[in-house]
């Protein structure tokens, strides 16, 4: 009776083994899943700048008066459909000291994961590895843009032109563009109409035309800001890709139709492009016959000073760009219309160095709100394909919209988004060809483009000639040519 009794003691300790051991095997694979489940739980963070919504950064909005919620309704629907990722945003301003913090954080690996960023910076930080190459990337679907949709074959057919724009010169991209802010220029409806003025100018002719007239009746022809370089380099950029439309195939290399910095440099170097040369001459007196319909002291006057002076109605036009619409349309010392319209054309009638079949270009082209690149911090923590599927997801035509039409500084950069109704006047220029020139800020390194304010500063107001003026550009280009070639 013992003898059974203990057999059936060692059959039962045999079986429960078994039983463990087969619970443990079988239960291993739901373990596992479960142990990459936790793996999966992935934070990213993201400096959306202007669209950080106002609940992290109160500044954010630009002008609206409401609560902005930017990319949070977007974070929110990623998050729904992928509770496993949680995206943290990030709040910093848009400053004069931007740049130190983003090289500061780029540099110490502490960026955020996906970053605002500038196609110049992109362009000339892209042997830092600061930043992720996204070529590959664009190249394969984006897994939520339906089948038979620009996008669904290859992530990269969902953009506009400018997604090509900022290739370094190792030919990899570097960001990630969805929309285009655009350069602009406002115009008073009264002030037109009480000189005679029917419309907006069409050439460039035609708006220097206007700016003398609003001139001789009292105002001012532009309320312009000198103490940076960017309504000076706008100007100055759409003049370069006219005086020196003809010679694009003498320095575009690579035959893509934009010339890179490196082209730029080479032909600066071979002395084929010159600021002596009368292309560049003939222009920079065309920026000074510019400059001298600006109102007195424009040269120390901010964008805040230039700005509230065409608001308060003593000049007749202001050169700026879309993301300035919400501010002017909500300052209640306004008191007049605001129309806009698009860079004129320059023809043959301003130069015979033009001919008169230069087409427009798209001066926005490459500058955006939406233009993101991923950081060396994400590749440090494993989160590239994570942020990637992010940006895919937020790229979509029914994601992004939204944003894009209450952010109202910005039209869409891809397809199947509609335009914001204020900047109709603009849905034609988006999608013009890239700009083959970039302007005098871009085309070759950050400190040329401060030399080139340093040194035009004095000729536009007529306290350095020409010849004086384009001796120290070239001196200035040959430096920064060998800086870029090194």
């Amino acid at each position: 009776m013992l003898k059974i009794i203990f057999l059936k003691t060692i059959c039962i300790k045999r079986l429960s083994i078994i039983l463990g051991l087969l619970t443990i095997f079988l239960t291993a694979p739901i373990f596992d899943e479960l142990k990459a489940q936790n793996k999966d739980e992935t934070t990213i963070s993201i400096w959306p700048a202007r669209y950080t919504p106002s609940r992290v950064l109160a500044t954010a909005g630009y002008g609206a008066k409401a609560a902005v919620k930017g990319i949070d309704p977007i974070i929110e629907a990623y998050q729904k459909l992928h509770p496993n990722v949680k995206i943290k945003v990030i709040g910093q301003a848009i400053n004069k000291d931007i740049r130190r913090w983003m090289n500061t954080s780029l540099a110490g690996g502490t960026a955020p994961d996906i970053m605002w960023y500038l196609g110049d910076w992109a362009v000339e930080d892209y042997k830092k590895s600061w930043l992720v190459p996204i070529n590959k990337y664009l190249e394969k679907p984006n897994p939520y843009i339906k089948s038979g949709q620009p996008g669904s074959k290859r992530w990269r057919d969902l953009f506009l032109p400018g997604i090509d724009f900022w290739r370094a010169p190792n030919n990899d991209l570097y960001l990630i563009l969805a929309d285009q802010i655009q350069v602009c220029i406002y115009y008073n409806k009264e002030i037109f109409k009480k000189v005679g003025l029917d419309g907006a100018p069409k050439t460039w002719e035609e708006m220097m035309l206007a700016a003398d007239k609003i001139q001789k009746s009292g105002s001012f022809g532009f309320a312009a800001t000198g103490n940076n370089l960017h309504q000076l380099t706008w100007v100055s950029g759409w003049l370069t890709n006219f005086y020196h439309h003809s010679e694009i195939s003498r320095y575009d290399k690579n035959g893509d139709g934009i010339l890179n910095k490196i082209e730029m440099a080479t032909a600066v170097k071979n002395k084929t492009y010159t600021f002596t040369g009368q292309r560049n001459r003939q222009r920079l007196e065309q920026l000074k016959r510019y400059a001298s319909y600006w109102q007195p002291g424009a040269l120390g006057a901010g964008f805040a000073d230039a700005m509230s002076l065409f608001v308060k109605g003593r000049a007749g036009m202001f050169v700026s760009y879309s993301p300035h619409l919400p501010t002017l349309m909500n300052d209640e010392k306004r008191k007049f219309d605001i129309g806009m319209f698009y860079l004129p054309v320059v023809d043959s009638a301003t130069s015979k160095l033009i001919s008169d079949n230069v087409p427009p270009t798209n001066k926005s082209m490459g500058y955006g709100s939406f233009q993101y690149s991923i950081t060396n911090t994400a590749v440090e923590r494993g989160t590239v394909d994570v942020s990637i599927d992010f940006l895919m997801f937020a790229t979509q035509p029914n994601q992004i919209n939204q944003m894009i039409l209450e952010g109202g500084i910005a039209l869409p950069g891809i397809y199947g988004a509609p335009h914001n109704p204020k900047l109709e006047s603009f849905k034609d220029s988006v999608s013009y060809a890239p700009a083959p020139y970039q302007e005098d800020d871009s085309m070759f390194d950050s400190v040329f483009s401060e030399k080139f304010l340093a040194i035009t500063s004095p000729y536009l107001v007529g306290k350095q000639n020409l010849d004086e003026t384009v001796r120290r550009l070239d001196a200035e280009a040959l430096k920064a040519a060998k800086r870029i070639l090194e």
